[in-house]
């Protein structure tokens, strides 16, 4: 399981919240290859997985590590 740390130090399972991401939407998400912690979606850069999920409607609590192993 990789993570990744936010801002806010909630600590992220990335694969999870890609996962969910792919799932809704109709293109490959896809990690960058010069800065693996930004994420293409539809030909748009996200800079952060807050970012991301917020544009996707998703609450990034629901990816933190501590909420995923409940």
């Amino acid at each position: 399981m990789k993570t990744g740390n936010e801002k806010s130090d909630i600590d992220v399972n990335v694969d999870a919240l890609l996962a969910a991401i792919n799932e809704i939407s109709e293109s490959e998400v896809r990690r960058r290859e010069d800065d693996p912690t930004r994420v293409m979606v539809n030909g748009r850069d996200y800079h952060t997985y807050r970012e991301l999920a917020e544009a996707f409607e998703l609450d990034i609590h629901d990816f933190s590590v501590t909420e995923i192993n409940r």
